[in-house]
């Protein structure tokens, strides 16, 4: 009789959140993977080395993310590690943007994953991440976001 095997985890969602920002992707992308636009609305001593396999860094009020790019396919995907700790141990979560042009604005949606839940309201620091961009992306002159 053959052994039932285990039904296979599905990554667990820490946070979703979504938002419509007045401006095109490209401007929106730009304020992402640029290290002094993402320094000037995210966090402080931000590195960024947008391709993949490159580090995506930044000081946060709560701690540094020290993150990976997985994917990066411009001005639509960024996605990166982020490794947390979780009940003493590290735990290698992932963070997805989609970047979706509608018109001159830009749907963007990001998804942060991990292989088991890590404490936290999620959500409502990717809600947060997403308002500060979009207050960024649109009070910043045409100049700046070029």
């Amino acid at each position: 009789m053959p052994v039932a095997k285990p039904p296979i985890s599905h990554a667990a969602v820490l946070g979703d959140a979504k938002i419509t920002i007045d401006a095109p992707a490209f401007k929106v992308f730009a304020a992402l993977t640029d290290p002094e636009r993402l320094a000037a609305w995210w966090g402080q001593d931000a590195l960024v080395e947008a391709d993949e396999g490159g580090r995506y860094e930044t000081t946060l009020p709560v701690g540094r993310v020290e993150g990976t790019i997985t994917a990066i396919d411009g001005p639509g995907i960024l996605d990166f590690t982020w490794p947390l700790m979780a009940e003493g141990i590290s735990v290698s979560t992932s963070v997805h943007y989609l970047l979706s042009p509608m018109g001159p604005q830009t749907a963007v949606h990001v998804a942060h994953r991990a292989p088991k839940e890590v404490p936290g309201d999620w959500t409502a620091l990717w809600q947060g991440v997403l308002g500060a961009l979009k207050a960024y992306v649109e009070g910043s002159p045409e100049s700046e976001l070029a």
